[in-house]
C-alpha cells in the first residue's frame, strides 16, 4: 500500500522524521541526487542512513532543504511518499 503526502511547508519534514522509527528505510531525492537507506539517526535535522552498499551516509536537512523533491518512506506493509512542491 503506498500513502501520497503533499509538503507545501519544507519545515514539516523536520516533524514528520521525529515520528520515523529506526530501522525503517528512507529514500531522499533531491536535485540530481538519490539516497537511501535505513535510518540510525535522526537529531534536530541530521540523519544518519545505513545503505548495504555504501555504508553510512550522513544527511544535514538543512542544507538540502531547498533542493528535495520526494522523501520516501517504508514501513512493514506501507510505503509513504512525501512530495514537495
Amino acid at each position: 500500500m503506498e500513502e501520497f503526502i503533499d509538503i507545501k511547508n519544507s519545515e514539516e519534514i523536520y516533524a514528520y522524521f521525529e515520528n520515523v522509527d529506526y530501522g525503517e528505510y528512507i529514500e531522499i531525492y533531491f536535485g540530481r541526487v538519490h539516497v537511501e537507506g535505513k535510518l540510525l539517526l535522526y537529531e534536530d535535522g541530521f540523519l544518519r542512513l545505513f545503505h548495504e552498499k555504501y555504508g553510512i551516509i550522513e544527511i544535514e536537512i538543512e542544507k538540502i532543504l531547498d533542493d528535495i523533491i520526494e522523501v520516501a518512506h517504508t514501513k512493514k506493509d506501507k510505503r509513504i511518499v512525501l512530495r514537495f512542491y
